[in-house]
């Protein structure tokens, strides 16, 4: 990959992601200094997870907590319209839970 980013004359390579995006920017990273290539690696964080230190929210986390809460909300309706009903809604978030603390807190309507 370095090779061909040389080939077409880049020098500055902006990388949008997660965990998994960074990682592999770090080790496009190690590869380009291995070939003494003068190439910079920009990181841009994104996640929906919002799992980032030192920064409030990432870009992606919004559209993913109006999606669960809209979610909770219609098996909130559904789990009224019969006795005794449930409602459930399984939610992502790998490790912190970042979008099921936000939506739980969200007032059902």
């Amino acid at each position: 990959m370095v090779e061909r980013l040389i080939a077409l004359g880049i020098n500055i390579l902006f990388v949008i992601g997660g965990d998994g995006t960074m990682r592999g920017a770090l080790a496009l990273c190690e590869e380009i200094t291995k070939h003494h290539a003068k190439i910079s690696i920009i990181g841009i964080p994104k996640t929906i997870d919002n799992d980032f230190r030192f920064m409030d929210q990432s870009f992606g986390f919004d559209t993913a907590y109006a999606k669960a809460v809209e979610a909770i909300d219609g098996a909130h309706r559904e789990a009224e319209g019969a006795p005794n009903g449930i409602g459930l809604v399984k939610l992502m978030g790998p490790s912190c839970r970042f979008i099921a603390c936000a939506a739980l807190w969200h007032p059902i309507r």
